[in-house]
Order: C-alpha cells, then sequence, then structure tokens
C-alpha cells in the first residue's frame, strides 16, 4: 500500500512537470513569433506594426527595425506630428501618405533590406529605418540622402499649402 501511494504521487508530480514544461515551450514559442526583431506582430495578418512620432526634429519610428517581405503598418502619433511631418515619403518603396486624425495609418511591404529615408514632403523632417533580411541579417545597403524637396501633388494643395496647415 506505501509502495502504491508513493507511486501515485510520483506519478503526479511527474504528470505536474510535464504540464509545467509544455505551457512553458508554448508561452516561449508563442512570444518568439511575435518578437522576432522586437516588432509587435499583429498575428491576425503577420503586420509588423510600427509607431511614428517626431522628437526633436526628427521622425521616430518604433521600432526603427522590420523585416522584409512581411507587411508593415505604419501608425502616426498625431500629437507628435506637427506641421508637415504629418505628410511622409519613404521614396524606396513608393509611400506617400498625409496623415489626418481620422486616417493616420498606412502600410506597405518592403522588398529590399537595408537602411531607408523617411521624410516628409518638403523634406524638412527626416528619419531613417532598416528592412532586415529575410534571415533577420543586416544589409550593408544605405540609401542617399535626398537633399532637394520631393512635392507631390497627393501632398502639395490639397489640404492648404504643401501640407504644413498643421
Amino acid at each position: 500500500m506505501i509502495y502504491f501511494l508513493k507511486m501515485k504521487n510520483t506519478t503526479i508530480f511527474i504528470g505536474i512537470g510535464i504540464i509545467i514544461l509544455v505551457a512553458a515551450v508554448f508561452i516561449f514559442r508563442v512570444s518568439g513569433n511575435e518578437t522576432l526583431t522586437g516588432n509587435i506582430i499583429n498575428s491576425a495578418d503577420n503586420t509588423q506594426i510600427v509607431k511614428l512620432s517626431v522628437e526633436n526634429g526628427k521622425y521616430v519610428m518604433n521600432p526603427s527595425e522590420i523585416k522584409k517581405g512581411i507587411p508593415v503598418k505604419i501608425e502616426a502619433d498625431m500629437q507628435n506630428m506637427p506641421g508637415c511631418s504629418k505628410s511622409i515619403v519613404i521614396p524606396s518603396f513608393n509611400v506617400r501618405k498625409t496623415f489626418t486624425s481620422k486616417d493616420n495609418t498606412v502600410e506597405f511591404t518592403p522588398d529590399k533590406s537595408g537602411t531607408f529615408n523617411i521624410m516628409c514632403s518638403m523634406n524638412m523632417y527626416r528619419g531613417t529605418f532598416v528592412v532586415l533580411e529575410d534571415d533577420g541579417n543586416k544589409s550593408n545597403y544605405v540609401e542617399n540622402s535626398i537633399e532637394k524637396p520631393v512635392l507631390s501633388e497627393s501632398s502639395c494643395g490639397m489640404s492648404g499649402g504643401c501640407g504644413c496647415g498643421g
């Protein structure tokens, strides 16, 4: 009888241990998939979520590294986007968008890796972000800075002067 009770307790402890181990593996595996590059990934549609704001006159993307081939959704923090900073251009990915309080997102899928520019339509606010290779490695490619304004029909004149109306 005592042997049976010891065996029963041992079996219970082994069972509990296996449950804890399986739960730990599941938790680490799921969280690992969501944070491959430090990004928030929306598991419903596998989109990388990036927050965009302006600090000290420069664009800040959080996270600043995204992964090639995975759709990106940029969400603009309208409280921290003054004047023409609301009108962004990402030339390498053909992205042009003027954010409003009712429409503060833009989506694209990066198809190349390296360090790329983001700027306002008047080239006053600037920043960079990194697109990692498919395997997570950093590319040596760095896009040249654009020194002239990149005004476009979509940002100029739409809301009263080159997107700088505030």
